[in-house]
């Protein structure tokens, strides 16, 4: 296990702070791979671990108000809530819990559920995280005060030649894609729209010309008004 991947991780939990709400899975996913990877990050949430009781904690976490409605309280105590976080991760990235109904019931009386999400439970773990590793903070917005250095780094990986350019358009024109369509009347192409578009999201992260071509050239057989431009758009760079 390497440990030098502090920065990564972090980088993972930025990316799930400013994602679209509907690849947030797939962010989560990318963390704890990432996390994995970290030995002073799998370190210090075992410490964490330790003295938490997830059935009991649990229990005080996610309660209903006095109004009956459902509600995310999180703990005081730090360790508490690396060690809250870490878990309903896991559990949404095993399927255990069902990530648009627990955004939904916990966080639904939100102008923004997801963006409440963030604010209430990923934003201090990603504080906690990055002040044990040295990093600098951020607010409840999502604003970083990210080091020179680092973004140097992150122009370089995103900078890296035409081919990975062609892959990060299609992903920006997939999730585009993909928040148009949220709240439209979900008929079969619709939602065959959809789910490519998904997959357009995960496998141009492989950087596999043939996976990604394949998936963007089945989009010219579906007739869908709202993205019909965006979807000629992704099939035209593989023409």
């Amino acid at each position: 296990m390497e440990t030098d991947n502090k920065e990564t991780f972090i980088a993972a939990c930025d990316d799930l702070i400013t994602c679209k709400y509907l690849v947030a899975e797939y962010k989560i996913q990318k963390l704890l791979q990432e996390l994995a990877k970290c030995e002073d990050a799998c370190n210090l949430i075992g410490d964490c671990l330790e003295e938490y009781n997830r059935e009991r904690e649990f229990s005080k976490t996610f309660v209903k108000n006095t109004y009956g409605d459902f509600v995310c309280v999180m703990p005081e105590e730090e360790y508490k809530i690396i060690a809250c976080v870490f878990c309903t991760l896991v559990d949404i990235d095993n399927k255990k819990i069902d990530f648009t109904d627990f955004i939904k019931r916990f966080f639904g009386a939100d102008e923004n559920p997801f963006d409440a999400f963030v604010s209430t439970m990923i934003i201090p773990f990603r504080n906690l995280m990055a002040e044990a590793f040295g990093y600098p903070k951020i607010n409840l917005t999502g604003e970083e005060e990210i080091p020179e250095e680092q973004e140097a780094d992150v122009e370089k990986k995103e900078d890296t030649g035409v081919e990975d350019d062609k892959f990060v358009s299609v992903q920006k024109l997939a999730v585009q894609i993909l928040s148009e369509l949220q709240f439209t009347r979900q008929d079969a192409d619709v939602v065959d729209v959809e789910q490519i578009c998904k997959a357009l999201v995960k496998t141009t992260e492989l950087k596999d010309e043939d996976v990604t071509a394949a998936l963007a050239k089945s989009l010219r057989f579906y007739r869908v008004k709202l993205v019909k431009l965006l979807m000629k758009e992704i099939y035209d760079m593989f023409e």
